[in-house]
């Protein structure tokens, strides 16, 4: 479609969700989630939520430029020098891949992406591997070094935990 054809009410109504959904997990991300640390190394990043549940069918341009703004937004607010960008572009890259490889009768999917519209199992799995990456990225970026490789891993390993322990509550209680 071009952009010239106007947006039937269910679409504008669905972006609208969407909006409201990011502004609601970017609040939460900057006033709660990043003051919440487990032990030194759990930090959850739920604001990946907001790249999960992009629509299928986005335009890719469209869903690295949603990755970039997000990332650099993060980055202007945490101070981290590119390190959230560059993750959120990488999982902006990674998440069609994923999706077409990972997810069986993906072209059934009209919206976004939920455990309501792909299963809760599908979900999670999604969930976990596209989480995973992205820690890996943000922990790796940060160190700039393999030489604590182990607590790479380690903080990558309870932030995603932490952080699909908490999307998956959100999905619940969002169904």
């Amino acid at each position: 479609k071009t952009l010239k054809q106007p947006m039937k009410s269910g679409k504008t109504m669905g972006w609208n969700k969407q909006i409201i959904q990011a502004f609601v997990v970017i609040v939460l991300q900057v006033l709660l989630f990043n003051h919440l640390q487990i032990a030194g190394f759990g930090f959850p990043m739920v604001y990946v939520l907001i790249l999960m549940n992009l629509p299928v069918h986005i335009p890719r341009w469209a869903e690295m430029l949603v990755g970039a703004i997000l990332g650099l937004f993060f980055d202007i607010w945490c101070t981290s020098m590119g390190v959230n960008m560059a993750a959120c572009i990488a999982f902006s890259f990674l998440r069609p891949i994923f999706l077409s490889n990972g997810i069986q009768d993906i072209e059934r999917i009209k919206g976004e992406i939920t455990s309501k519209s792909i299963g809760r199992i599908e979900y999670i799995k999604y969930l976990a591997l596209l989480t995973s990456v992205h820690h890996l990225l943000v922990f790796a970026l940060e160190a700039w070094s393999w030489h604590n490789w182990w607590m790479v891993l380690i903080q990558t390993a309870i932030s995603s935990v932490l952080t699909i322990v908490i999307v998956v509550i959100y999905d619940t209680f969002n169904r």
